[in-house]
């Protein structure tokens, strides 16, 4: 067999090799999008779902709840329960492998957002959370990497009707 041969058959078998590894991680990729575009999702629903668990009964009157810690226990209890998480916010054995709840803040109208650093329209619960996804592959070598931050704002005064 000629050098050259040798050389096409390894180059080819070297771009075959890429492209089908590029492939995978496009796909995993765009399975992370997914999982935190719904935890995105499930973040806002969980926090609305506390925001009326803490002031049920009283969202017609003067005594709605503006105490953030009520809210983060709230958040951080749904959440474990809605993700199969510990007390820590964790479990190693889910996609999702932990979540640290770094920010749960109420701002008022006119405060300026810490993350989006914009003047907010009304009354919020600001939160920013990270997430850490387990990837499939070269795990720890990619956990580091696997890190996201997701902020959410919900507007208070939209559910004190």
């Amino acid at each position: 067999m000629e050098k050259g041969n040798v050389l096409i058959i390894f180059s080819i078998f070297v771009a075959t090799f890429l492209t089908i590894l590029i492939f995978v991680a496009a796909i995993f990729m765009s399975h992370v999008n997914n999982v935190l575009y719904n935890f995105k999702l499930d973040v806002y629903s969980i926090a609305k779902s506390g925001i009326i668990a803490v002031n049920k009964n009283k969202a017609n009157t003067g005594n709605f709840s503006y105490d953030a810690k009520t809210y983060q226990k709230e958040l951080e209890k749904n959440l474990r329960a809605s993700y199969d998480l510990d007390e820590n916010l964790s479990n190693r054995d889910k996609l999702i492998s932990k979540v640290t709840l770094e920010e749960c803040k109420i701002y008022t109208k006119g405060q300026k957002d810490a993350f989006t650093k914009e003047k907010t329209d009304d009354t919020v619960l600001h939160m920013t959370l990270k997430v850490k996804i387990k990837p499939i592959i070269l795990r720890d070598f990619l956990e580091k990497i696997f890190e996201f931050q997701i902020h959410e704002d919900v507007n208070l005064n939209m559910l004190k009707q």
